[in-house]
């Protein structure tokens, strides 16, 4: 029973897997149950003995994505280093979830507002907590002197979201760059911004 337990257990996941490489690809409304089945060599009674809904799997792929960058953003946040290096290592730890996990990053990023009603809610508090994280760093920031004591600490946080969250569109893990070089380039841009430096600012 137990062997056949696992057994079961590994095409669950390989069926969660696919569906969300799917998710990614075409979204989830674009997204059958066919097109599942289809992914994982198995007609929809098939199907249905390893997940109940479409819905169900979207659920534990958004949790699972949720899980990831919460897990790698809490211990930079603990950290004891000086804010500049925090929010480094904070995009370093954002990015490296949308290298090593794509598919689970983008239905994170983009396909939790299919959810519904008290999974939607959830989903919703995870990320107003995540942002909060953020928010936290950047007025670390602003305390030490890293960054301006007028800056806005939403948009801040929102800025350095925003750079990273759109990285799953168009990172490869196989070019030039590694997710730690993109993370660097996206710091020392918001950090130092994009204008020349005045000799005042000098």
């Amino acid at each position: 029973m137990a062997i056949m337990g696992a057994a079961s257990g590994r095409q669950r996941e390989r069926i969660v897997s696919a569906t969300g490489r799917l998710f990614r690809d075409k979204g989830y409304h674009g997204t059958s149950m066919a097109d599942i089945g289809k992914a994982v060599g198995l007609e929809k009674g098939s199907l249905y003995a390893h997940i109940a809904a479409k819905h169900d799997v979207l659920r534990e792929l958004v949790e699972r994505g949720a899980a990831y960058f919460m897990d790698a953003l809490a211990p930079v946040a603990a950290a004891r280093e000086p804010s500049h290096v925090k929010l480094r290592l904070a995009m370093r730890a954002h990015l490296g979830v949308v290298a090593a996990h794509p598919d689970l990053a983008a239905v994170f990023l983009q396909e939790w507002r299919r959810l519904e009603g008290e999974d939607r809610e959830r989903i919703g508090k995870l990320r107003d907590e995540y942002e909060a994280i953020w928010r936290g760093l950047v007025d670390e920031g602003i305390c030490d002197g890293t960054l301006r004591p007028d800056v806005d600490r939403r948009f801040a946080a929102l800025l350095f979201l925003s750079a990273g969250n759109w990285a799953y569109q168009w990172f490869d893990p196989y070019g030039a760059l590694s997710s730690h070089d993109v993370a660097d380039r996206f710091t020392d841009h918001i950090l130092t911004g994009l204008t020349p430096r005045t000799s005042v600012d000098r």
